[in-house]
């Protein structure tokens, strides 16, 4: 009886790692069929080239848009389905980058801003996307309570109250960065510089030119001397290349860097919540919310470096460096992502998981390795294994 009860658990766990292996070959498969089909578009038909960093990018965000996916459909907390559903969305947004590179080559071609308002607005739809995820799972932390729609309500409202202060001039004018002050004085110097080709430094350029101060896109009065020359110096530097680029897209960068600093303080809300109550939550999701912490954060940087930058050959050099450690991060959401997929699978995941939602307050916080690793390397074990950290029972 003991060999037959043993044999049976022997078989049970192959049975299990067979579905897993299964599982882990779909979404392979699924993820492949993917990015075949787009290198195969990229053959066909006539694309942007972009750097080696940006397509690891786009490919490793797709990835993430197949595993939560499969998250969404195994996720046994019905109220943890519209976390990873905000994700799936997000995640989504790939395929219009992937878009992005054959707008204006292959597609839209007729139209001369196509690919400026692309940008443009995809820009807008990652940062109102991610910020409306992030928040949502911050409300859920702290209101759990309520119901999913007031959760979305509450979510989408403030999200909304922020992109429409920050982009209301680009979502009214969709060509509103060609009308900022920066574009229209660089406009009347690089004009007059064409022309007079012998003008060779600011000073001289500022006897010539008098600039005017623009206000909604309207000329409202010429600058002062002083002021005049100021600006020219400044703007000199843009007249080379294609570092006018930097003036153009400052609106955009410095928008998403003020969002970017609002999802950073939202986060750290989330841990602060977690730290002082320590709720019962789904297993990695702290991981996961850490993560996009350090993307924010370093998307900050990016951000900060862009509209600081001279040379816009220099800062995209630095970009592509910076997004490498992107990457990084990327891959580390990859696994996070994955070992929670794995562990809603199994029967110990399923379980907790469903008494999660059923009985919230009678259920301890899942432990999971990361946890008992900054415990032993980090605390002192004793202390906080009593309050934080603590592995689920099952109650």
């Amino acid at each position: 009886m003991e060999k037959c009860i043993y044999f049976f658990c022997l078989e049970y766990q192959r049975i299990l790692v067979d579905k897993k292996m299964k599982l882990s070959l779909k979404i392979v498969l699924a993820w492949a069929i993917i990015i075949l089909l787009y290198l195969l578009s990229i053959k066909i038909f006539s694309s942007t080239t972009i750097p080696i960093s940006g397509y690891i990018n786009q490919s490793i965000q797709t990835l993430l848009f197949v595993i939560s996916i499969f998250i969404l459909f195994k996720e046994p907390n019905k109220k943890n389905k519209y976390i990873f559903l905000n994700f799936t969305i997000y995640f989504s947004l790939s395929f219009l980058s992937f878009l992005y590179n054959f707008v204006g080559k292959s597609i839209l071609t007729d139209e001369k801003y196509s690919r400026h308002l692309f940008f443009q607005y995809l820009s807008i739809a990652y940062i109102l996307i991610l910020s409306i995820a992030v928040l949502y799972l911050v409300i859920d932390l702290i209101f759990r309570d309520y119901k999913i729609y007031q959760k979305y309500i509450a979510s989408i409202i403030i999200v909304l109250g922020f992109v429409g202060y920050f982009y209301y001039p680009i979502l009214n004018n969709p060509l509103y960065l060609y009308s900022t002050e920066d574009i229209k004085q660089f406009k009347t110097i690089d004009a007059y510089v064409s022309t007079n080709k012998e003008i060779s430094n600011p000073v001289e350029l500022a006897n010539r030119v008098t600039l005017q101060s623009w206000k909604n896109g309207n000329a409202v009065g010429d600058l002062y001397p002083e002021e005049n020359l100021r600006r020219i110096e400044w703007l000199f530097q843009y007249l080379e290349g294609d570092n006018y680029k930097i003036l153009l897209w400052k609106p955009i960068y410095i928008n998403c860097m003020m969002m970017d600093a609002l999802l950073v303080g939202f986060i750290l809300l989330f841990f602060g919540y977690q730290y002082k109550k320590d709720p019962p939550q789904g297993a990695y999701v702290d991981k996961i919310m850490f993560l996009i912490l350090l993307l924010q954060s370093m998307d900050i940087l990016h951000n900060w470096g862009f509209i600081k930058s001279v040379e816009y050959g220099s800062f995209t050099e630095l970009f592509i460096v910076g997004q490498y450690i992107t990457i990084f991060a990327e891959l580390m959401m990859i696994l996070f992502f994955s070992l929670r997929l794995r562990f809603i699978t199994s029967v110990q995941g399923e379980f907790y998981e469903t008494e999660l939602a059923a009985n919230p307050h009678q259920i301890s916080r899942w432990r999971d390795w990361v946890d008992n690793l900054v415990l032993s390397q980090f605390f002192n074990y004793k202390v906080f294994n009593g309050r934080l950290f603590q592995k689920s029972t099952g109650k």
